[in-house]
């Protein structure tokens, strides 16, 4: 399914999607499975699926999105990254993710492997998620020719997503994104944001930019207290003081009211923006993401078939991280 249209508002209703990130073993596959059951029995519009830097996780990535594929009738969008991968490289991969069926992917440039001091861009690379987006609607436009130039009647349009930040405020910021817009995105996820007026400050600039695309916000849904810290260090955005403090609680039942007060406040605030949608960054946890979609008057799609026939053959463990988009 493409995800273009939906996310521009072709149902009139704001669009609800979650973040997953590949298992880091055996035991945290079979634990994602039912967190995964849990989750897309709130009916999402779609899922999306980390990729590690420099594709640390390309293999269970690629398995997580095909176990959602074969398994359920959510549609699923690949996170795709191109730091430190020929050309070539990106080209093979996105084949793969097309074969297995993906026609959504969140074009990212993304970060080189952590402590790796040694590392280097690739010589024939891809620089930037703009030159990204452009590169991977070559590939599909080769893989089609190469098919005689038919597209078989369930593969839909490819839709490319991209990164938006909205914290930053210069210039350059702004001109990236609409240079991804201008190259073919479709929409953007922007990273984590804890307060909807900085949204909506961020939503004007980009609209008198001349960025028309949707910017879907991105939600951090958790009551631990250590993991928001991480996200702060990691992309610059801090979780609020309060915030902080309240999830400081000895009582995991506090704990978990505080942080749904909280997301169900922000992401009444987002909508009532207008946000096309709520982007969720659920850490691969059922919990705390089912709580906040009880405190929101969200209207939902028809309900889905539960299931198709599981694929018989199961997704491997990965390490991965999460925390949104990177570029």
């Amino acid at each position: 399914m493409t995800l273009a249209p939906l996310v521009a508002g072709a149902t009139g209703r704001p669009t609800l999607s979650f973040e997953l990130f590949p298992p880091r073993s055996d035991g945290g596959r079979e634990t994602l499975w039912r967190k995964l059951s849990d989750l897309l029995a709130a009916n999402p519009d779609f899922v999306s699926v980390t990729f590690g830097a420099a594709g640390a996780t390309r293999g269970p990535s690629r398995d997580l999105l095909c176990h959602v594929l074969r398994t359920t009738a959510v549609p699923a969008m690949a996170h795709l990254t191109c730091v430190g991968s020929s050309r070539r490289e990106v080209v093979e991969l996105a084949g793969e993710f097309f074969d297995a069926g993906v026609r959504n992917v969140l074009a990212l440039r993304g970060d080189p492997p952590a402590g790796a001091a040694d590392w280097a861009p690739h010589p024939d690379g891809v620089a930037t998620a703009r030159d990204l987006v452009e590169l991977l609607q070559v590939a599909d436009r080769r893989r089609l020719a190469l098919r005689g130039g038919s597209r078989p009647l369930d593969e839909g349009e490819l839709t490319l997503a991209v990164a938006a930040f909205p914290r930053g405020r210069d210039e350059h910021e702004l001109a990236v994104l609409r240079a991804k817009q201008d190259a073919g995105a479709r929409f953007a996820i922007c990273q984590v944001t804890f307060s909807a007026d900085e949204y909506a400050a961020f939503v004007h600039r980009a609209r008198a930019a001349g960025i028309t695309i949707p910017l879907l916000p991105g939600l951090a849904v958790s009551d631990d207290a250590r993991r928001l810290q991480r996200i702060g260090e990691l992309t610059g955005v801090p979780a609020p003081r309060a915030l902080l403090a309240a999830l400081d609680d000895e009582d995991p039942r506090a704990r978990r009211r505080a942080a749904t007060a909280f997301t169900s406040g922000l992401a009444h605030g987002l909508l009532a923006a207008g946000a096309p949608g709520l982007h969720l960054y659920t850490f691969n946890a059922a919990a705390p993401a089912l709580d906040l979609l009880d405190h929101l008057d969200l209207t939902r799609p028809a309900t889905r078939p539960a299931t198709r026939p599981a694929d018989p053959t199961p997704a491997a463990p990965a390490a991965a991280a999460a925390g949104g988009p990177t570029r």
